[in-house]
């Protein structure tokens, strides 16, 4: 199976960004990261591995990277308001620089699901949500839909265009949401027992109903020996089955 990292010297962001690409061919999953920043997790948790039938017949193609939590809404040293700037610089990041480079590295515009657990399931969620012209779909497991689960008592414009519960109940443009009724490929799975993430999760639901937008949400009650292995189960099982 094809592993390979490479550094994305961002422009935007001022750094180097790590990403992992796994496979050669087929639907490109852009995983966002689940505690930290750390490209390696999914491998580290071993979806990677559990998946490589798939990846390595070409049907699936799994690229990892290096997030941007550290510099943005994890770091409190920093002022609200740069955390907010910092949040607008990332979403560039990954509409101006990292579609790009994983277009470059298919040999063309491809189709990419976005997906995430936890922080890394709002990412997922909010990108294909804002971006649905650039994204097919996204998979969102144990996810909050609110910024101000990150930016707590701060709001600002920014923060709002940033919320899946705030900005999709007042979308009405026609070019936007003709592209999230024609997708199929929107999944929010909560972890029974989790009550907060099933609140998240039910309310996004609820807006995304009332939009007419398809998607599918359930909350799962399979026992897991840890949040990792649920985790990893409820991946598989939509890899495995939907693509």
């Amino acid at each position: 199976m094809r592993k390979e990292v490479y550094p994305i010297k961002s422009k935007i962001l001022e750094k180097d960004i790590k990403v992992c690409v796994y496979g050669h061919y087929g639907i490109s999953v852009l995983l966002f990261p689940i505690h930290n920043d750390n490209p390696l997790e999914y491998e580290n948790i071993g979806l990677i591995q559990e998946l490589a039938p798939l990846i390595e017949r070409g049907f699936i193609k799994f690229i990892s990277f290096e997030s941007f939590n550290k510099g943005c809404w994890s770091n409190k040293e920093i002022e609200p308001k740069v955390r907010s700037d910092n949040h607008y610089k990332f979403n560039l990041f990954l509409t101006s620089e990292l579609v790009p480079f994983i277009y470059n590295d298919n040999g063309a515009a491809v189709p990419i699901v976005t997906s995430g657990v936890g922080i890394g399931a709002f990412h997922a969620v909010n990108s294909y949500l804002r971006r649905p012209d650039i994204f097919l779909g996204s998979i969102g497991v144990n996810g909050f839909y609110d910024i101000q689960w990150l930016s707590g008592a701060y709001y600002d414009e920014n923060c709002y265009f940033n919320s899946p519960v705030h900005y999709l109940p007042n979308l009405t443009d026609d070019y936007w949401l003709s592209f999230l009724k024609s997708q199929h490929h929107l999944h929010l799975i909560a972890q029974d027992g989790n009550w907060d993430m099933i609140g998240q999760s039910t309310k996004l639901a609820e807006i995304l109903k009332r939009k007419e937008i398809p998607h599918k949400y359930e909350v799962q009650n399979i026992y897991q020996d840890s949040q990792v292995d649920f985790y990893k189960s409820m991946l598989l099982n939509i890899f495995k089955f939907n693509f």
